[in-house]
């Protein structure tokens, strides 16, 4: 089995002697290297009233996302029936 031409990677290769990994940061950045750094901007508190959790998606913590995406579903749900 090869493994990743990169130095310091001991995966085993998918393309070009390179491991996944690596492999994707070529196609997608040109460079097998490239780290893409995260812009994290100030916490937002969730949307959801009297919730003091910090936000992950679209303003909600992922307890009140999870609910909102299923009361979601269930309207277009209940509305495609009608």
């Amino acid at each position: 089995m090869k493994i990743c031409m990169i130095d310091g990677c001991d995966k085993s290769t998918k393309a070009k002697g390179m491991c996944s990994m690596h492999h994707q940061r070529w196609r997608r950045h040109g460079d097998p290297c490239f780290i893409k750094v995260r812009q994290s901007g100030h916490p937002i508190s969730c949307q959801w009233i009297k919730c003091e959790r910090i936000a992950i998606s679209k303003g909600y913590c992922a307890k009140h996302y999870y609910i909102q995406r299923n009361i979601g579903l269930e309207e277009k749900h209940s509305a495609s029936i009608d």
